[in-house]
């Protein structure tokens, strides 16, 4: 069950955005992209070595993939088409 309040701030948030507008999840360096009624996956923060030993290359993949995941059930639930190619 999705919490209301959370997808109701989803679509606050497409809302603010203005067409071409992205938005970045800092925790996890997933950044998305307006395109009209759409929010599309847009580019993927990469594992940089300043990153060993605070988290490896797979623990921040699976940090993304659920970060996809959590937004486009979010994001559908307001109403709003989410586009995430797989990766």
């Amino acid at each position: 069950m999705l919490d209301p309040a959370h997808v109701e701030w989803c679509r606050s948030m497409f809302n603010l955005l203005a067409d071409g507008g992205v938005w970045g999840v800092p925790r996890s360096g997933v950044v998305w992209r307006k395109e009209g009624k759409t929010l599309v996956l847009d580019a993927l923060m990469p594992w940089m070595e300043e990153m060993e030993g605070f988290i490896t290359p797979a623990e921040l993949h699976e940090q993304q993939e659920s970060e996809i995941d959590a937004v486009t059930r979010h994001f559908a639930a307001a109403g709003i088409t989410v586009v995430a190619p797989p990766r």
